[in-house]
């Protein structure tokens, strides 16, 4: 990790007007710059630089020197302060010393990358082959299986637990083995099962999931949260993505491990799944962050529908109007992996370009059906509660179009009714600071209403309503992860 004050230093060193002047044409104004904003179109410059951030009032975008590399290059957020660092003469002490001073989890770490390597050794050794029969029925070749780290956990209970070279203390933290209630000593927690390793933002494998082999046992099974390995924190492929995230500039998520692996496999590079869990708010936030066009696509069946609407309302607030959300409904009984083995790369391409926008897929599921009066006032009441929860303007403004012409209202008579909707969970959310990622707490004033960080104190222009406020703030780009809420494993 990159200590605090070195990230502090290297941003004060920086002249960002100068910066960012480099890249878009600014105008000096009084105590601040303007020019035309580049992460979304517009003929008045609305995007204005300050001393120690930028904001664009037209789509929201904000953020400091690191924020802006990363929405303009597609840098990750150690890159990116590397890529100022070497601008401004700092050094940023490397990660690799840091790794090598024993921590409380260096021998996790080593444990887990160990196993990764033992159970893809197995996997193409000749002791294998159940696992390989698996992958072969599904068309997966070596390059893949080598590529993602694939392995095979034996039908054994000490594959892992019996081999001396691995610590059995490391093994339990890693959720690589469970201790013994009677006696001691402990077992493998994966055993018959093909092995996809997930890794975090480092490289550093830090759990698996598992498909069973047989019939014994759930379909999947996935390392139990440890200190290194948070289900809702991360995305199954997310390492071997990033290189055509940053070229399309475009991201699918999906659900399954082989839903990635196939597409991939076939040319669709920039995908990625969750792990085992619903999608969680700090995983649409790394999407989001990641790439402008960002497709959803999961099982088409009554599960996955359901997890694409959870999906959609998670989305409403997070998303701003330099992105193109997509929420792709697959035919029933089919999910990625099975549609491209069946119909090819290029007509599932072909799918998730025509599948819906997010206002269009959720003005379409709120007015399936309602033809008679009470049927429509309640899709009115959903509507108007979602439309409150819009961060970004221009996204709200055409949400609220389709809403009148989906339900025969004019904009007059959406705004009066929508005055009376009940709120819907989320809709007094704050996101965190998008400088320092810390808690932003909402502060009524004499002549209104500020939302300011309880830390670095940046804080939004003073509004006349609580709600307006809300939106400014939260049309703010890229806050740092907050810690996920738990949820339950997904039950195929």
């Amino acid at each position: 990790m990159i200590p605090q004050y070195v990230i502090d230093n290297i941003l004060a060193s920086l002249d960002l007007p100068e910066f960012i002047g480099e890249t878009v044409a600014l105008d000096k104004r009084a105590g601040t710059h303007e020019g035309l904003c580049p992460f979304h179109s517009e003929a008045t410059p609305s995007f204005k630089v300050f001393h120690d951030h930028y904001h664009c009032f037209g789509c929201g975008a904000h953020g400091n020197a690191l924020e802006f590399l990363m929405n303009k290059q597609g840098l990750t957020f150690p890159e990116a302060v590397r890529a100022l660092a070497s601008r401004t003469g700092m050094e940023v002490p490397s990660s690799k010393p840091a790794q090598d001073r024993p921590d409380a989890l260096t021998g996790t770490r080593d444990v887990l990358r160990r196993a990764c390597a033992k159970y893809q050794q197995l996997l193409l050794g000749p002791n294998g082959e159940a696992g390989m029969t698996t992958l072969n029925e599904r068309g997966i070749e070596d390059d893949t299986i080598i590529r993602f780290g694939i392995g095979f956990a034996p039908e054994a209970w000490g594959t892992l637990t019996d081999d001396r070279s691995f610590d059995r203390d490391c093994l339990i933290a890693g959720g690589l083995a469970v201790p013994r209630k009677e006696k001691k000593g402990c077992y493998d927690f994966f055993r018959n099962r093909v092995l996809f390793p997930v890794r975090s933002d480092t490289g550093d494998v830090i759990g698996f999931g598992g498909r069973r082999i047989g019939q014994d046992g759930p379909k999947y099974l996935n390392t139990p949260e440890t200190a290194l390995y948070q289900k809702g924190r991360v995305l199954f492929g997310f390492q071997q993505a990033k290189q055509a995230i940053r070229m399309t500039r475009s991201i699918i998520v999906c659900e399954g491990f082989f839903d990635v692996v196939t597409p991939a496999q076939a040319g669709i590079e920039h995908i990625v799944s969750t792990c085992g869990t619903a999608l969680t708010d700090v995983q649409a936030e790394l999407v989001l962050s990641a790439a402008d066009r960002v497709f959803f696509c999961f099982d088409g069946d009554s599960a996955g529908s359901k997890a694409t609407w959870r999906a959609a309302e998670m989305l409403v607030p997070l998303a701003s109007d330099h992105h193109e959300i997509r929420l792709c409904r697959l035919p029933a009984g089919d999910d990625p992996d099975s549609f491209v083995r069946a119909h090819g790369a290029e007509c599932f391409q072909e799918v998730l370009d025509a599948s819906p926008t997010l206002a269009a897929y959720l003005i379409g599921e709120i007015t399936r059906g309602a033809k008679i009066p009470e049927a429509r006032a309640k899709s009115l009441s959903v509507a108007a509660a979602l439309w409150r929860q819009f961060a970004a303007p221009g996204l709200a403004i055409f949400f609220r179009q389709y809403a009148c012409e989906a339900l025969q209202l004019s904009p007059e008579d959406f705004d009066r009714l929508a005055v009376t909707a009940p709120a819907r969970p989320g809709d007094s959310s704050i996101r965190a600071c998008p400088c320092c990622g810390s808690e932003a707490a909402a502060i009524p004033i004499d002549n209104g209403h500020m939302i300011q960080c309880c830390l670095c104190k940046l804080s939004s222009p003073i509004t006349s309503t609580a709600e307006e406020c809300r939106a400014i703030w939260n049309r703010r780009e890229r806050p740092r992860l907050k810690s996920p809420s738990k949820n339950n494993e997904k039950v195929d």
